[in-house]
């Protein structure tokens, strides 16, 4: 078997001529995607209104802390069954058309999913651990009020990943460029056609001496 040194110029011959460089990267082992639907999150009305609904902003998903467990899954090497829940918080906007101006109200909440999946996680040594991670993308699907209520109908695509921290060798191409000057928005300076005038006249007119012209 060859040597370290010898494993690094085999892996170095596919970038021949091309510099190289050894970094510590979070590589993705499995990753895996479903949608969910919730189709009936109910929220409290304040008191008030009536109300007009406007739109809702999503936070990112998380796994909830205390609910992930990995287990190994008999007859499937390096596959385990992995169980969490996951939460989406998020705060719908509606606007009190009683309010005189018209106000905007926030609600806030949330909605969990349960997750039963089987991923690959290969079989490593106690000192390497894997990590799972999540993305979100949320939607609203529909939007009504009932009874005093606010009733969400809320979509979720989430995608679940296997994380393994390691040293990857890649080709560089050396630092990123620096980046550009910001472009600064100034506010409109009053004082800036001033500064470019001419010196006007301070004092009136001498008279010259000419006669005076009836116009």
């Amino acid at each position: 078997m060859p040597d370290k040194n010898d494993l690094f110029t085999i892996m170095q011959e596919p970038y021949e001529g091309l510099p190289t460089e050894c970094i510590i990267a979070d590589k993705v082992y499995d990753s895996c995607f479903q949608r969910e639907c919730e189709p009936a999150v109910s929220l409290a009305l304040p008191t008030g209104g009536p109300f007009t609904y406007l739109y809702t902003r999503f936070e990112s998903g998380f796994i909830v802390d205390g609910t992930l467990t990995i287990t190994p899954i008999t007859g499937r090497p390096n596959f385990a069954r992995v169980r969490f829940v996951f939460r989406v918080p998020f705060t719908a906007i509606l606007r009190d058309d009683c309010a005189c101006p018209a106000t905007n109200v926030e609600l806030n909440g949330s909605v969990d999913f349960s997750k039963d999946i089987a991923m690959y996680i290969p079989t490593s040594s106690d000192e390497f651990s894997f990590d799972i991670v999540i993305e979100t993308r949320s939607q609203i699907l529909r939007a009504e009020m009932v009874n005093g209520s606010l009733i969400l109908a809320i979509g979720v695509f989430v995608v679940v990943k296997v994380i393994g921290k390691v040293q990857l060798l890649i080709v560089a191409r050396g630092f990123c460029p620096a980046p550009r000057e910001c472009e600064e928005i100034s506010p409109d300076d009053i004082c800036a056609d001033f500064m470019t005038q001419p010196l006007p006249d301070f004092f009136p007119p001498q008279f010259t001496g000419e006669p005076y012209e009836e116009p």
